[in-house]
């Protein structure tokens, strides 16, 4: 079962819910920080309802955000998703944490989507997460909806 990705970069929360279930995703790991967004519906408690109610399970898994300190510190998108791949290869308690999340919520048999905000994988340190677990559990990653927004960083 490939681990899935998603951003909610220009998507309305209908959307976002609408891509899930076509894709059969039945839980999604969201890898904010902190789960709150200026955008409507994408707030912890808004958006933990709203997948809910579509049958989708929330979790919140907050020790596998980027930093406030190194986002605050990068003086570019990409330096920023720099600092985040060294963080996390210093930090091994973050793959272990996602691992631990992905298996308990049945990864291998279940179809489970990271989240954050950027639309493009590579624009967001989500993608970083997938790559690294996937290499590390010989599995896939399947990206949903990428397309559709500017990159942040040029390919």
């Amino acid at each position: 079962m490939p681990l899935c990705t998603i951003g909610y970069e220009k998507r309305s929360l209908d959307e976002f819910i609408d891509l899930l279930l076509a894709n059969g995703v039945e839980v999604v790991l969201d890898v904010r920080e902190t789960a709150w967004s200026h955008k409507p519906g994408f707030s912890k408690t808004a958006f933990s309802a709203g997948l809910q109610a579509a049958g989708i399970a929330y979790v919140h898994l907050r020790v596998a955000g980027n930093p406030k300190s190194l986002r605050d510190s990068a003086s570019s998108h990409a330096e920023c998703l720099a600092l985040y791949r060294e963080y996390v290869e210093a930090h091994p308690e973050v793959m272990a944490s996602l691992t631990e999340t992905l298996r308990a919520h049945g990864v291998t048999h279940r179809r489970i989507a990271l989240t954050c905000f950027e639309r493009h994988p590579k624009d967001c340190h989500r993608g970083i997460l997938a790559e690294a677990w996937a290499a590390g559990n010989d599995s896939e990653v399947l990206h949903l909806g990428p397309e559709g927004c500017k990159r942040l960083i040029p390919a």
